[in-house]
């Protein structure tokens, strides 16, 4: 279609059909420029030299000069090409950073986020030709990250904490409820650092909301790494390396910064989810949330731990809260029943490298309880399902052989335990000690029983031979 025609299709479209979204499907930079200037060929041609010298004054870092042809492409021609809304908020960026002067930093804050605010107005339209779509959540996740970065040092911007904890949640509860690319991990980084930010401000009342935030923004990263292991399994190594470079360092600082935190206090999550317990208990996936923290907070062993556990299974059963019924039976001494939820918990995991780490529960547990035969026989499975766990498994078989009195097998689990996980090796080297001490022990009372079956032999050979008058 020519661009004069277009032009007036477009326009009577517009006046037939006010409320409907202009398509823009198929069309270059000039025909959206002329639909916004009636098809002028001078508007044409001005604002195609505006965005030949924007991209220009972008690729040498010209951000002021950049910032002139943004705005009047802006204003002029607000179809004309995504980089204004894509490449904007970085361009603003750059010149709030670097400008020390406070109402010009106030000024192009206030632009930035007139651009966001451009983009949630005009997006529909945007995504009728924009090679990659957007969702209304990723403009807001977008938005959230540059008013984190610069309100807090821009006078005037009206920053709080609140509100950049606001922003990103909207975003990514939008992002969720609505669909759109994955929550990118630096937005899930971000967001997670904004609540520690508000954490640390009020402990004793954030502490709930800090901890769903954590499990929510552990679980987004585990989620897509997995992803990362399954695209690497079918053998698209560059996909999984794109996941994993977005995803690992931000699950990484999540994990340092709850550890770090002192929100994982034992008492207080138990006391916290024993209140929540009877508006969760009909919500499977808050009651898998609350397991999986507790879990990973010493409060396993907790009643209402168990509570949580029976309440997801009876709704759902998956290996978690399989594995916390596993865990009740075992403290109820029912080893049996402890057992079946173990494998059962197998059977629901489709995660090999999740196998290896119940296989080594049911190991510590029978080991526990006695039945040395079974965990070595997990431990073996623990280390077939996920070689990872070759150091935890081997020492667990240690302790089984050193309880055994089987030395020589325990010392060799230790060496092995030692060499392949750096992280056990004191743990390995200490426990070795401590059979070789034993294994000399029983060697020293095996010479001493030796020597004194020998005297027995021979005083009995003495009293046979006076009694009896033959000497054997």
């Amino acid at each position: 279609m020519k661009l004069k025609k277009f032009a007036v299709a477009t326009a009577l479209a517009i006046s037939a059909s006010p409320v409907l979204a202009q398509n823009f499907e198929g069309t270059t930079p000039d025909d959206r420029i002329g639909a916004t200037n009636n098809g002028n060929e001078d508007s044409i041609k001005v604002g195609r030299q505006n965005i030949s010298l924007f991209q220009q004054s972008l690729q040498n870092q010209d951000y002021s000069e950049a910032r002139i042809n943004l705005q009047w492409l802006l204003k002029n021609a607000p179809y004309a090409i995504t980089g204004i809304y894509t490449q904007g908020p970085f361009i603003y960026y750059n010149l709030i950073t670097k400008e020390t002067d406070q109402a010009k930093k106030l000024a192009y804050f206030n632009e930035m986020m007139e651009i966001f605010a451009a983009r949630e107005k005009n997006l529909d339209v945007l995504n009728t030709f924009a090679k990659t779509k957007s969702t209304l959540g990723d403009v807001l996740a977008l938005k959230a990250d540059y008013y984190n970065w610069t309100a807090p040092n821009t006078p005037g911007s009206g920053y709080t904490l609140n509100k950049s904890y606001d922003n990103y949640s909207q975003a990514i509860k939008m992002i969720n409820e609505k669909g759109g690319r994955e929550i990118e991990g630096s937005v899930l980084q971000n967001f997670f650092l904004v609540s520690d930010a508000m954490y640390k401000s009020a402990p004793n009342v954030l502490r709930e909301q800090y901890l769903q935030d954590y499990l929510d923004s552990k679980d987004a990263c585990e989620k897509m790494l997995q992803l990362a292991k399954e695209a690497k399994a079918e053998g698209d190594e560059e996909k999984a390396n794109k996941l994993v470079a977005k995803y690992d360092g931000p699950l990484a600082l999540i994990e340092q910064t709850f550890s770090q935190s002192g929100a994982a206090d034992r008492e207080q999550i138990i006391a916290i989810y024993t209140k929540k317990f009877d508006s969760y208990k009909d919500d499977i996936n808050k009651l898998n949330g609350a397991i999986n923290l507790m879990a990973m907070n010493d409060c396993d062993d907790s009643e209402i731990y168990y509570q949580y556990a029976e309440a997801a299974y009876n709704i759902e059963p998956t290996f978690t809260s399989a594995i916390g019924l596993a865990q009740k039976a075992q403290k109820d001494g029912q080893m049996e029943k402890m057992l079946d939820y173990y494998n059962k918990a197998l059977e629901l995991t489709s995660s090999d490298a999740n196998r290896g780490v119940i296989c080594l529960k049911i190991a510590y547990a029978l080991t526990k309880s006695k039945q040395y035969t079974g965990a070595l026989t997990y431990a073996e499975k623990a280390i077939n399902y996920n070689s990872d766990l070759t150091g935890k498994a081997n020492l667990n078989m240690a302790n089984v052989y050193a309880m055994l009195g089987q030395y020589p097998q325990a010392i060799e689990c230790c060496t092995k335990a030692s060499e392949f996980d750096i992280t056990l090796r004191g743990a390995a080297d200490r426990l070795k000690a401590n059979i070789q001490k034993a294994q000399a022990s029983q060697a020293a009372n095996d010479k001493a029983r030796k020597e004194y079956d020998d005297f027995i032999r021979r005083q009995k050979a003495e009293e046979e031979f006076w009694s009896g008058g033959a000497k054997k």
